[in-house]
């Protein structure tokens, strides 16, 4: 009997994915790196049953529902209590619509950013163990720097006296093109806060982190053996990864965009590997991902 394989890329035409496992579906939404005309300006959702068979499903989020025009960027998807939130910049600002399907339609209620006067990206929702909804994103200063925040009750904005500046680029990792964290997204283990991010330009040899704290808000400590996820020249330009687990829970999975080839950025596409933790004789367990493979692999499941 012959094993299902796969080859990354998984999905064309994507970048900065974001995914949810519901219903025994994956749901991922991404920047729409290869429209066709305005009526895909907004954000498309994906499903699969195994990470790597993704079918369109057509828009999630179109602009007319949304504050703003033009430049949706990477959307970041949550459940609770039957709503689904879809958080997104547009315009280098942040939005925040709902829906009751993850195939949508989501809809911004009241058009507007959460700050109209301050540029933002990447936004990524995270709930700690004790039930608090935190919000992570960019902003720019002479640097893309991460911040966090404690969500309001309505997970439609963050308590401003909770506003903490996290992380910035201050390592040559992190500085090719331009000094840059972004694309935050959090992971709790074992106790212990791993805020995952990408470094360095988009458009550069691309790669991804991480920082641990005790704490949601920091202070954070990098990793020594940033970045876990590096640029080949089989794999140029990885990086603005999300996190999701298989169906049992059981292992992890880094889903992540490259660029088309090693001679252009778009469009980009979206890959996928195993990630996994390992114990340390002293100090936090590490993150290591497998990958970026480029070669043929046996499906996950």
């Amino acid at each position: 009997m012959s094993i299902k394989q796969f080859t990354n890329p998984v999905l064309p035409g994507c970048a900065d994915p974001d995914v949810i496992f519901y219903e025994g579906s994956y749901y991922l939404y991404a920047t729409n790196t290869d429209m066709k005309d305005e009526s895909e300006m907004g954000f498309k959702v994906y499903s699969s049953p195994d990470l790597v068979t993704w079918t369109c499903r057509g828009m999630a989020l179109k602009a007319e529902d949304s504050w703003g025009e033009k430049n949706f960027w990477a959307p970041d998807i949550i459940y609770r209590d039957g709503i689904f939130y879809l958080s997104y910049s547009v315009e280098e600002h942040l939005c925040i619509a709902t829906s009751r399907s993850p195939l949508g339609p989501f809809v911004q209620e009241k058009k507007e950013p959460l700050h109209p006067d301050t540029k933002e990206i990447d936004s990524h929702f995270f709930q700690d163990a004790d039930g608090k909804w935190y919000l992570y994103f960019i902003r720019f200063f002479d640097s893309n720097q991460i911040w966090g925040a404690e969500m309001t009750d309505d997970l439609m904005g963050i308590k401003e006296d909770t506003l903490t500046r996290l992380l910035i680029p201050d390592t040559p990792w992190e500085c090719h093109q331009w000094p840059v964290n972004e694309a935050p997204y959090m992971i709790l283990h074992n106790g212990l806060y791993y805020l995952t991010y990408s470094g360095s330009h988009c458009e550069s040899d691309y790669g991804s982190g991480y920082a641990v704290s005790d704490s949601p808000l920091g202070t954070y400590r990098k990793y020594e053996g940033n970045p876990i996820l590096r640029s080949t020249k089989e794999m140029p330009g990885v990086g603005h990864h999300c996190i999701t687990r298989s169906p049992d829970g059981q292992e992890m999975f880094i889903v992540y965009h490259r660029h088309f080839d090693g001679t252009r950025m778009s469009p980009r596409c979206v890959c996928v590997d195993r990630i996994h933790f390992e114990k340390q004789p002293e100090g936090p367990d590490i993150l290591v991902v497998d990958g970026p493979t480029a070669e043929p692999q046996p499906c996950f499941f």
